[in-house]
């Protein structure tokens, strides 16, 4: 891509009206173009100042009306919630006692199910913000600095999994590393590109540390707009993939990328022969 290009798509950049792979390009070609970035710049405050204008236009003020109504709207969709949670949270409570009476392996299911479909939801959010539209409230945070900021297992994720995954379906190429975040969970983000797909690999840290790794893939959560997760579980971290290829795909990728990365984190290894090697592995056999 080049300055032409760059300055052509500005405005529809700065409007996160692009797809995932051509703002990675944008961004790749600002980072070492600074006339480009200067641009860019003066577009987003350009923006940024009619957009303040337009805030303080009293013609364009909302009347006190409108103010009013959506104020009682607002508080009474808080007050629905309000209600909903408390009633939930009569039928956690009843339902534990009815558990406590001799079904806590139930209680554990139940526990587990839940971490896992707040994972699943998490790491959703994340592949559509970030891979597919890049809408992020934080930017992304490079994986050396992550690893020292926040985790350093994000530090495997940069040489792992190599540039090019060979499968028994053809290649998976990595387009993008970094860590992000969706909502309070952080995320090592690796970005594929498989069957012309977006495929998003996400490492982030378990609640809860396990005794032991559970390295079959298996899918998590409900899928939402076409969107799945395939999660294989280590003792402190999971790792997920979230694509909109169908699940026996995704699994079988999983079995290929993430279950050597899971391997790889348990035994505390980051060069990148050691996934190379572990890579060669069959992949799973769908059933």
């Amino acid at each position: 891509m080049n300055c032409r290009d760059v300055r052509e798509l500005a405005d529809s950049f700065l409007s996160g009206e692009l797809p995932a792979e051509t703002n990675h390009e944008i961004l790749s070609h600002l980072d070492a173009c600074p006339a480009c970035r200067s641009d860019i710049e003066t577009r987003r405050q350009l923006r940024g100042t009619l957009r303040t204008a337009f805030n303080r236009a009293p013609d364009l003020q909302p009347s006190n009306e409108f103010r009013d109504r959506l104020r009682e709207r607002l508080h009474d969709a808080a007050v629905h919630r309000r209600h909903a949670v408390f009633s939930r949270q009569w039928l956690a409570l009843a339902a534990g006692v009815v558990l406590a009476a001799g079904l806590s392996a139930g209680v554990l299911i139940e526990r587990r199910s839940e971490s896992d479909d707040a994972r699943a939801h998490d790491a959703i959010g994340d592949h559509r913000n970030c891979a597919l539209k890049y809408r992020l409230v934080r930017h992304p945070v490079p994986l050396e600095d992550a690893a020292e900021r926040f985790d350093n297992a994000y530090r495997v994720l940069i040489g792992s999994p190599p540039e090019e995954i060979a499968t028994p379906d053809g290649p998976a190429r990595v387009l993008e590393r970094h860590s992000c975040e969706y909502d309070d969970r952080r995320f090592g983000h690796v970005i594929l590109r498989y069957h012309d797909r977006v495929v998003s690999l996400l490492v982030t840290a378990a609640t809860s540390p396990a005794t032991s790794s559970n390295t079959v893939p298996r899918v998590i959560g409900r899928p939402f707009e076409g969107l799945s997760v395939v999660s294989v579980n280590g003792t402190r971290h999971a790792v997920m993939l979230v694509s909109d290829l169908d699940t026996r795909e995704l699994t079988q990728l999983a079995g290929i990328v993430a279950v050597p990365l899971v391997q790889q984190l348990a035994d505390g290894r980051s060069d990148r022969s050691s996934l190379t090697a572990t890579l060669l592995v069959p992949p799973l056999q769908p059933e």
